[in-house]
């Protein structure tokens, strides 16, 4: 199925491409073809790195998750192709991230200044700046993929799908998990009354079978 979207946006952007061409004498166009090909290709793979498969194929253990990891940017996947397809694929994915990182900016989860912390006895401690958001014990589901956080201190608990994205961790939770977060955050932040609105504003629509969440570096 994966390859069904690909070869569909490589035959869309072909056809387009080829109805320009054709107002044009074609001379020199040799260079012009090379590159839109390769235009071509890298949209059919950008299209593809929007599913949420294409980061849980890397093999992950516990160790794998153990450090301190930095948040770096929003991440939006989306389940399967139909789900793609429906939301209009990689531009409204990065339209959502635009949005999302205004909002949990506000909240005061920023780059460089909030961080998730996960160490080999099983506890995990987020922070922002010197401010705990949440510490407490943590469990990850191998063969689930997903990581369960139990608070003791601030956000309590929470269960999100874990993925790499090259050498970057991904947390993601449904969007009703997310605002919950971002709202308990905003409190213990002391921006609770920070305009961060709903998640379908956010969204722009209720996409069923779209994760978004935090994308960590270390």
């Amino acid at each position: 199925m994966k390859k069904n979207i690909f070869f569909a946006a490589i035959m869309a952007a072909s056809f387009s491409l080829n109805s320009c061409g054709n107002l044009g004498t074609g001379l020199g166009s040799t260079s012009g073809n090379s590159d839109a090909t390769s235009s071509v290709a890298d949209a059919g793979s950008a299209i593809l790195n929007s599913l949420l498969g294409s980061i849980l194929s890397t093999t992950l253990t516990e160790k794998s998750i153990v450090g301190t990891w930095s948040y770096r940017q929003p991440e939006v996947r989306f389940e399967s192709e139909n789900v793609l397809a429906k939301a209009g694929g990689e531009v409204t994915a990065a339209n959502i991230e635009k949005k999302l990182d205004g909002y949990l900016t506000k909240v005061g989860i920023t780059k460089g200044v909030t961080s998730f912390t996960f160490k080999e006895d099983k506890t995990f401690t987020i922070m922002s700046g010197n401010k705990t958001i949440s510490s407490g014990t943590y469990k990850f589901d191998t063969s689930a993929k997903t990581l369960t956080m139990q608070g003791n201190i601030g956000l309590m608990n929470q269960t999100c799908t874990v993925g790499m994205d090259g050498t970057n961790l991904c947390l993601l939770y449904d969007a009703d998990k997310l605002l919950n977060l971002m709202n308990t955050a905003g409190s213990i932040l002391g921006n609770a009354n920070a305009t961060i609105g709903s998640i379908t504003s956010i969204l722009g629509q209720n996409y069923k079978g779209m994760k978004i969440g935090f994308q960590l570096a270390k």
